[in-house]
């Protein structure tokens, strides 16, 4: 097996044998191997060196103009000189040497990928383009975090990381991390990324045992961050809930409450005795009190106006009125005495009269004058009473 030493000194390159007889072909490959790489050293030089003299050729009044250019579109636009680029100047561009600075604007409001660069004392103006690095900006930890810990705004800045690699997952607004815990250590200048976080949710645990029927105080909970994960939908609920609310049964200490475990306080419209089918509504039999407990959404909150219905079913002292227990009632009843208003000019004739039909309100009515045997029509304006038309 021959022993072959190879090296290139500047653009020499040599194949010493050392050991026994070798083959031709190993030679060989060696040799052109040595002078492809000859070759591609003398490439890199000659583009090495036209580049630096393309640099080199760049005319002083260019290099005034881009530097002028980049000096007011980061003044304009509130960014750094470096985020800016100027697109390569044509060669055929003559730039003049303007004896005042050069006006510089964007020539169209919408459009900041161009400036218009003038030099009115010698009458030359300009359209180059330009273009604005946007700066990769990520938030970083600004110390060492635990497993658990929860994140605030302090606990994080806003960082050029224009070099990141992997950036999978990183966060770049800081609302991203409300209601987020750790799920694993952190360390100061780490980028925080969507993959360490865990959201959370609020919980309310008692602090002490309650039983069903007693009232909820601010004393008998507390307020806990849990993890959105081992949180059931039932332990999710507004904080205002628990306000003047009920223990609808026996709980111990340490449980976490759910809505199911509440009985809210309403304000409804209350049976305050039995109420039989055709009963009228009076502010004597109903009554608005407060309710505990889950209610229908046509419960009645108020009292306005009860006086003209009835209900339809029996209903139990304490129970909840609905709309659907009851109808407007039957204010004049066929042989009822009603009494008849009618309106002369400023005067109000009232007589008895006798309705030969009912009527709830607002319907129309036949009267008979018992005197005079005298029918007219009505409007049932309450309870047996009636307007003329």
């Amino acid at each position: 097996m021959p022993l072959c030493r190879h090296y290139i000194a500047g653009n020499d390159c040599r194949i010493v044998s050392i050991a026994s007889p070798q083959t031709k072909d190993h030679t060989n490959i060696m040799a052109k191997l040595c002078l492809t790489i000859i070759i591609f050293l003398q490439i890199i030089s000659v583009v090495e060196f036209a580049y630096s003299a393309d640099k080199a050729s760049i005319p002083p009044s260019k290099k005034i103009l881009v530097a002028q250019i980049k000096k007011w579109v980061a003044r304009e636009k509130s960014i750094d000189e470096e985020d800016i680029k100027v697109a390569a100047l044509d060669r055929r561009l003559m730039v003049p040497e303007c004896p005042n600075k050069f006006d510089i604007s964007f020539p169209f409001s919408s459009d900041t990928q161009q400036v218009r660069v003038n030099c009115a004392k010698i009458g030359w103006k300009a359209f180059i383009r330009v273009s604005i690095e946007a700066r990769k900006m990520y938030y970083v930890y600004k110390d060492d975090f635990s497993k658990g810990h929860r994140l605030s705004g302090e606990d994080i800045e806003l960082l050029d990381q224009t070099r990141v690699g992997h950036n999978s997952g990183l966060i770049k607004d800081i609302t991203a991390i409300k209601n987020q815990i750790l799920k694993r250590s952190v360390s100061t200048g780490q980028l925080v990324r969507r993959q360490h976080l865990s959201q959370v949710v609020e919980v309310f645990v008692l602090k002490q045992g309650k039983l069903a029927g007693e009232f909820l105080t601010d004393d008998d909970y507390e307020r806990s961050m849990h993890p959105i994960a081992g949180v059931s939908a039932a332990q999710r609920f507004p904080k205002r809930l628990l306000k003047n609310a009920l223990i609808a049964r026996s709980l111990p200490a340490g449980y976490v409450l759910q809505e199911k475990d509440l009985r809210q306080r309403h304000r409804v419209l209350v049976a305050q005795e039995t109420l039989t089918r055709g009963r009228l509504l009076s502010t004597l039999n109903a009554r608005v009190e407060d309710y505990y407990g889950d209610l229908p959404p046509d419960t009645m909150l108020s009292i306005n106006g009860i006086e003209y219905l009835e209900v339809i079913r029996t209903i139990q002292a304490g129970t909840p009125l609905r709309a659907s227990d009851v109808q407007v009632a039957s204010l004049i009843i066929k042989g009822d005495t009603v009494n008849f208003s009618v309106a002369r000019g400023s005067l109000l004739i009232t007589v008895s009269m006798e309705a030969l039909e009912s009527g709830k309100l607002g319907e129309q009515v036949v009267l008979l004058n018992p005197e005079s045997g005298e029918k007219v029509r009505a409007v049932v304006s309450g309870i047996r009473s009636a307007t003329g038309l």
